[in-house]
């Protein structure tokens, strides 16, 4: 609206001025070596135009011819980033779909036609780590260390070249210098994560997870669950009052996790606590019965008599008296009690879901009541038709552990051991 209120005004005025000088035309009379020239005063101005526009013309004419150059200088520039960014675009599609030979080839084009090593030096590095070619692959990766906005991806490159060498030290190095620069990456949290546990680092294992559940990576329940074996991997390493605090912490987060109650059972005993080693085991007892549970409850009283120890065992499973383990665990101390009606009892009802354990109390139970006779042979030949016992077993690996570790003994895998048949 502006402008063309502007342009109105220009042509009125150029309208206003024709009109002037239309009713004064005037005269110009030039004297110029014997020459007399004369015209009027609008020719003159329409002349002066015309000289002042030729005048312009051939200056823009000179400044183009002059650019010329740089203009076909600039062209082929253009032309080779072109090229280059068609080669990086191809050497990328050639990466993704495994074709190290291409990849390599487009690689040292884009290269030789870009003038950033940013954009061509990941390539390279992708190219040669599919041929196989790892000492270019790392030679690649390390020189993308020198630029900041590559750095990144370069300690990407050789942690992945350094697990896949087995140097877990240098990887681990690696991760934390990656985590100084973008420590909110999901990939680089699992991974610093899994490189610390396998190097039995708890404490800083756990400063890590917590920043990963803090930023959403890791989901909160499975956080805690997680934090607790790392407290109870600390705890096993540690004595006295700081192994209980751990264990205690490790229960805290996660109050159903058995390895934890049994071994805060365990030592709260060994200090004296037996008052609360017996309520440990209890609450534990109700949340999830255990065989760990009731052997680390039983050396609580190893030393009292066995019909101390039944009381003790019957206040135990007060929480979930009807369950299995409930049942094996008073069958157990019933018999060496010698209540051999309340063990009989108890294994009766456990008989439905039979597996070793029960044909072994049973063979206990016989032999102790009337010794070697038929049935306690029969029953110790049923365990070998028994069911699996259940057993920690590793989910990762499917293999089973002797007991629970904080990183199965087999595969290495942390917080995946199990108890299941």
């Amino acid at each position: 609206m502006i402008r063309a209120l502007v342009v109105f005004l220009a042509l009125a005025v150029l309208a206003a001025a024709g009109a002037w000088l239309a009713d004064h035309p005037g005269r110009v009379v030039m004297d110029w070596r014997g020459h007399r020239l004369e015209t009027s005063v609008a020719v003159l101005g329409v002349l002066m135009a015309a000289f002042a526009a030729s005048v312009a013309g051939l200056y823009r004419l000179w400044r183009w011819l002059r650019g010329g150059p740089a203009r076909l200088g600039s062209w082929s520039s253009a032309g080779r980033r072109r090229r280059g960014y068609a080669a990086l675009t191809q050497g990328l599609v050639a990466a993704a779909a495994g074709d190290a030979k291409l990849a390599r080839a487009q690689a040292k084009r884009a290269e030789a036609m870009l003038d950033d090593p940013s954009l061509t030096l990941l390539l390279a590095a992708q190219a040669a780590q599919l041929d196989g070619d790892h000492a270019a692959a790392r030679q690649h990766f390390s020189a993308m260390l020198q630029r900041p906005d590559t750095e990144f991806l370069g300690l990407r490159g050789l942690i992945v070249q350094a697990s896949r060498d087995g140097d877990r030290e240098t990887a681990l190095a690696l991760a934390r210098r990656a985590f100084a620069l973008r420590p909110d990456t999901p990939w680089l949290l699992n991974t610093l994560f899994e490189l610390q546990t396998d190097a039995g680092q708890w404490r800083e294992a756990r400063q890590t997870l917590q920043h990963a559940v803090k930023r959403g990576v890791v989901d909160k329940a499975a956080g805690r669950h997680r934090e607790a074996a790392l407290l109870l991997a600390e705890a096993r390493q540690a004595d006295g009052a700081a192994a209980l605090k751990l264990a205690e912490q490790a229960r805290g987060l996660a109050p159903d996790f058995v390895p934890a109650a049994a071994l805060a059972t365990r030592l709260q005993a060994a200090q004296g606590n037996a008052k609360k080693a017996r309520r440990t085991a209890a609450a534990a007892w109700a949340l999830q019965p255990h065989p760990e549970i009731a052997a680390a409850h039983a050396a609580i009283d190893a030393q009292a008599e066995p019909a101390q120890r039944l009381e003790a065992v019957k206040a135990l499973v007060a929480g979930q008296p009807q369950h299995r383990e409930s049942r094996l665990a008073l069958a157990n101390v019933a018999i060496a009690a010698g209540h051999f009606a309340a063990a009989r009892d108890a294994l009766a009802a456990a008989e439905g879901d039979a597996d070793g354990r029960v044909h072994r109390l049973l063979a206990k139970l016989e032999e102790s009541e009337h010794g070697d006779t038929p049935a306690h042979r029969a029953a110790l030949m049923k365990v070998l038709d028994s069911p699996r016992e259940p057993r920690w077993i590793c989910t990762a690996c499917h293999e089973p552990a002797p007991e629970w570790t904080a990183k199965c003994p087999r595969c290495g895998a942390f917080d995946r051991l199990e108890w299941r048949n």
